[in-house]
């Protein structure tokens, strides 16, 4: 499965990625599909707050880079309106649930109600049923008083507390802006709140994919 935020588009036409190689210091360590910025007078540099996500970015890294591994240019995709997928690859652990429910707290920190409608989970853990492990639901409703995500179908088996899903938003988040990254830059953070860092432009539940654009671009401003 791949890391990260993956080219897949432009809102320019381009066909294919605009890439730049960017100085990047030999010390560095960057993630193949990690958003990066660019320091003047340094370089190629990590976002030293992706949770608030106070910094705009230069674009997305199109490489793996290691510390100390000799290489001081870096790839990376740099064009302000390239649309990105991501495949959802981060667990998260319920709080609660049922046959027709799963409950995260947390995810009741969006301001939206029914942004998650139309979206999907993935089973990743069922305590009580190793069979739907990897099923994909779709999502008719979300309560964002207390992260009640419903389900479109009654499982065979009850979710619960310490059960983990994935997560893709649906169509009633299409245009939200209001999502930052999680503490590593490499995934959404579903549950942020009034946050500046991507924006959501559709997803294909059946694959649990999704497409983005960063809010914030050192090119671009905001797009």
């Amino acid at each position: 499965m791949p890391k990260g935020f993956n080219w897949a588009g432009d809102l320019n036409g381009h066909k294919n990625p605009i890439v730049r190689k960017f100085y990047v210091p030999d010390a560095t360590a960057i993630e193949k599909g990690e958003p990066v910025r660019y320091v003047a007078g340094t370089g190629i540099q990590t976002l030293n707050a992706p949770t608030t996500f106070e910094e705009a970015i230069i674009g997305v890294s199109m490489q793996e880079k290691e510390a100390n591994d000799g290489d001081t240019e870096i790839e990376v995709s740099c064009s302000p309106t390239a649309i990105y997928k991501y495949v959802s690859r981060d667990d998260l652990t319920l709080t609660g649930g049922s046959t027709t429910t799963a409950v995260k707290s947390g995810l009741d920190d969006n301001d939206v109600t029914d942004i998650f409608e139309g979206g999907a989970i993935q089973i990743v853990s069922c305590a009580s049923d190793s069979n739907l492990e990897g099923k994909i639901v779709r999502v008719t409703d979300f309560d964002d008083s207390d992260g009640t995500l419903t389900l479109a179908e009654t499982l065979p088996s009850a979710l619960a507390s310490s059960d983990t899903i994935r997560l893709v938003p649906g169509f009633m988040a299409e245009g939200y802006t209001a999502w930052d990254l999680d503490s590593d830059s490499m995934n959404p953070d579903l549950g942020s709140i009034g946050g500046s860092a991507l924006r959501f432009l559709y997803s294909n539940v059946e694959t649990m994919e999704s497409f983005w654009q960063f809010y914030k671009h050192q090119f671009g401003s905001t797009v």
